[in-house]
């Protein structure tokens, strides 16, 4: 785990519901409709030739959609097993401190002050940064 990955771990959390929404909007939306006519009768002689009107779901249209999906699909799921690494990731940190500093910073989005004054009591925005170097630079 780098803390590149970490710093990017709310924007990824964004893009998931902003996959999902769009997943969403793509159910929601009609199949497109269209309809065609064309001449015809009956076999029996005496029938009269009339218009007949044809109607179906556009294939081609389907289809893009069909990708469509597919592809958001499988890029949120990407995304969703870039998070859950990050969370397992959480999980096997065995110090507090460095959990809640990751934990208030990186997914809760908060400054470094506010970390440090949550974790060690009080405000300074060294001391919860140099903690999450240190802790990165021993791995």
């Amino acid at each position: 785990m780098t803390i590149k990955t970490l710093e990017q771990y709310r924007q990824l959390q964004n893009e998931v519901k902003q996959l999902n929404s769009r997943l969403e909007k793509l159910k929601a939306a009609p199949s497109k409709i269209v309809s065609d006519s064309v001449r015809g009768s009956s076999h029996d002689i005496t029938a009269r030739e009339r218009i007949i009107t044809i109607t179906g779901l556009d294939q081609r249209g389907r289809l893009r959609y069909e990708r469509l999906k597919g592809i958001l699909q499988e890029r949120a799921n990407r995304l969703g097993d870039v998070l859950l690494e990050v969370e397992e990731f959480i999980d096997t940190v065995t110090r507090s401190d460095i959990r809640q500093i990751i934990d208030f910073r990186y997914t809760q989005g908060l400054s470094w002050t506010a970390v440090s004054k949550r974790v060690y009591g009080y405000p300074s925005d060294t001391r919860a940064r140099m903690a999450i170097t240190r802790f990165f630079a021993e791995m």
